[in-house]
């Protein structure tokens, strides 16, 4: 990977950088896992198809929840079950 055109580089060394990119290897699975715990405890369920698609089925609602990286789509058929999971 080439460096920035504002930065001059010397094409016989290393860049090295000053600050990992994206934290320690393990950071994203611990996160998960915690964000696993939690929204498992608000009565989700993991899909059997895609570890980051979440559903809930109540009497009254349907709230399907995926997660990608840093966004998160929330969808139902209730707007107010949706914003009790936002809060």
């Amino acid at each position: 990977m080439a460096p920035p055109p504002s930065v001059s580089h010397d094409s016989r060394y290393v860049c090295k950088l000053k600050k990992a990119l994206y934290g320690l290897k393990q950071a994203p699975h611990a996160s998960f896992k915690k964000f696993y715990v939690v929204i498992s405890s608000l009565g989700f369920v993991c899909s059997s198809h895609n570890f980051t698609l979440f559903i809930k089925c109540t009497d009254a609602s349907r709230i399907i929840f995926s997660l990608y990286v840093d966004d998160m789509i929330i969808t139902s058929d209730d707007i107010d079950s949706i914003s009790v999971l936002k809060t």
